[in-house]
């Protein structure tokens, strides 16, 4: 089960929602609501409603994964055997949304685009004030959803809504099991979610001749990297060990579907217990 998915029973009006989304009317599905307002279990609950091939979950929230490393944005399908596979990644080196902004653009369009012509359910961040707002207005405009689902009763949610009254919405009540996690917890899932995505990928060195760079000459150790493509296509997301002393750098990764032809990096890095900190 996704880290923060409920366990909760299903509430009449999420119940007609669901059957009705599951129906095949809408192929982009966007869900909206304050923080922990119950958005990754609607959005889980959806792709097993719906039960047709081609299903897909885009992550938007790189602070609270539902599916892949944080400080990402994320494609996630149906694993075989239960909860979600990684599909594919965009770096953000950032963790909070507003941070990075174009980067969220771009790599959330990208995913989507490649995503097939299957129903996409497309979670996002909890933001919905001030900035928030013009986040969410330029998301939905790359995105381009043909539903917003909004969950739970918030005043910054009708603002959100009334920027897109063209779009069709529902309108669904914050379930009763769902909670606050303070920051301590929100902390802990995002070490747990580096981990489970970083231990079971093996130690191997990358050659760096003949690869682009962005963010210096080489990622310095205990940094997170993007391995990108030659279109500038993020294929894996990689922790930096430094250089091996004969020109490749050492890198945990999982081995990526293509070629790399360049790394990009910025402050953000891993310590050992999985923390994510902040380097200038």
């Amino acid at each position: 089960m996704p880290q923060d998915v409920l366990p909760l029973e299903v509430p009449p009006d999420w119940d007609d929602a669901l059957g009705r989304i599951a129906q095949g009317a809408f192929r982009r599905v966007m869900v909206l609501g304050p923080a922990d307002a119950g958005k990754s279990s609607f959005c889980g609950l959806l792709l097993e409603r719906a039960a047709a091939p081609g299903l897909a979950l885009l992550d938007l929230d790189p602070g609270q994964k539902q599916v892949g490393p944080p400080g990402c944005v994320t494609l996630g399908r149906p694993a075989p055997g239960g909860g979600l596979a990684l599909a594919g990644l965009a770096y953000l080196d950032a963790l909070e949304p507003l941070a990075g902004w174009e980067r969220l653009m771009r790599g959330g369009a990208r995913l989507a685009d490649g995503a097939g012509a299957g129903l996409l359910a497309i979670n996002t961040c909890g933001l919905l004030r001030g900035p928030g707002r013009r986040l969410k207005r330029a998301v939905i405009s790359a995105l381009r959803p043909d539903l917003l689902v909004a969950i739970g009763d918030d005043r910054a949610m009708d603002a959100v809504l009334a920027d897109h009254a063209a779009l069709p919405a529902v309108r669904l009540a914050r379930p009763g099991l769902a909670r606050r996690k303070g920051e301590g917890e929100r902390r802990a899932l995002r070490r747990a979610a580096f981990q489970a995505y970083f231990e079971g990928a093996p130690a191997w060195t990358l050659p760096l001749q003949g690869l682009w760079t962005e963010g210096g000459a080489h990622p310095p150790a205990g940094r997170l990297v993007a391995l990108a493509d030659g279109g500038g296509a993020d294929l894996a997301l990689g922790l930096s060990g430094g250089l091996d002393g004969a020109g490749g750098l050492v890198l945990r990764a999982p081995r990526p579907g293509g070629v790399v032809a360049g790394l990009r990096w910025g402050g953000l890095g891993l310590d050992a217990a999985w923390s994510a900190h902040r380097e200038s």
